[in-house]
């Protein structure tokens, strides 16, 4: 394994541990650039509590909404890029994925009998826009994949071809 991916037995089955990679600029600039987001929302609501004879409070509400979400956004990546880690778990019958940022985040389980054409592979694009941004983020999809159910389920977000298939194999 490298040293982004760690394998821990288990008494009750597998456990894998996929770090994401330390994007030192990313983990520089963006404590910096939420400083200066968040000087801007106080500021912003500095103007919608105290308003000028010609401040329009809902535009400055609405973009002051959307501001916050940006910068939600940036401090996830963030936490992520930092703290970040996928969590692979087979055991009992079961797969079990989880993105986990200091203990919280989402979680998938999925039988193991229903689960067909594990693979290493690429990252293909989406119909959603969405889920294409978080591809491109990094913050979801992944480079080993497999079919359950009729979907594609991915993990494994910004391994290596030789990590992925390294994997697969195992």
């Amino acid at each position: 394994m490298s040293r982004r991916v760690l394998k821990l037995p288990s008494t009750s089955g597998l456990e894998l541990h996929i770090l994401p990679r330390k994007e030192w600029a990313s983990l520089i600039f963006l404590p910096v650039w939420i400083a200066f987001w968040a000087f801007a929302v106080v500021l912003v609501m500095k103007w919608i509590l105290h308003p000028g004879p010609s401040t329009s409070r809902g535009f400055l509400g609405f973009w002051l909404a959307v501001w916050i979400l940006g910068g939600a956004s940036a401090v996830y990546q963030w936490l992520w890029i930092a703290f970040g880690k996928e969590v692979v778990e087979v055991r009992e019958g079961s797969l079990t994925i989880k993105r986990n940022i200091l203990g919280y985040g989402g979680t998938r389980s999925v039988p193991l009998g229903s689960i067909t054409n594990l693979r290493a592979s690429g990252i293909f694009p989406s119909t959603s826009r969405l889920e294409n941004y978080l591809t491109q983020m990094k913050l979801r999809g992944g480079t080993i994949g497999f079919e359950c159910q009729g979907r594609t389920v991915r993990f494994g977000i910004q391994l290596t071809e030789p990590e992925a298939l390294r994997l697969c194999r195992n």
